[in-house]
């Protein structure tokens, strides 16, 4: 009897010093269903678009297909890529590099 006391106490002792191991997540991302493919590009970029065409410092007058354009080319260099208009009537473009250089 003493001997299952002794356990009972053992066992108690040890489960009250355990501290449940509760996982810490910094953040959460979304990830894309499909393996991202392998582009050609060198570095990230932010910035306002510019597109060589067009000559002027602050476009504000780019086409759907001028953006259009623009998004399919760094898509196939492998960018990722977040576009914000601004107020100011421009496009501010992150283009985040995906290849593994």
């Amino acid at each position: 009897m003493k001997n299952l006391v002794f356990v009972g106490l053992l066992l108690s002792s040890l489960a009250w010093s355990q501290e449940p191991q509760v996982p810490k997540v910094s953040s959460v991302s979304e990830l894309p269903p499909e393996q991202i493919p392998a582009g050609t590009c060198q570095h990230s970029y932010s910035g306002y678009l510019e597109i060589p065409e067009h000559k002027k410092v602050k476009n504000t007058n780019f086409t759907a297909q001028d953006i259009g354009d623009y998004v399919k080319k760094r898509l196939s260099e492998g960018y990722i890529l977040s576009l914000y208009p601004q107020a100011s009537g421009r496009l501010f473009v992150i283009e985040t590099c995906t290849a593994k250089n």
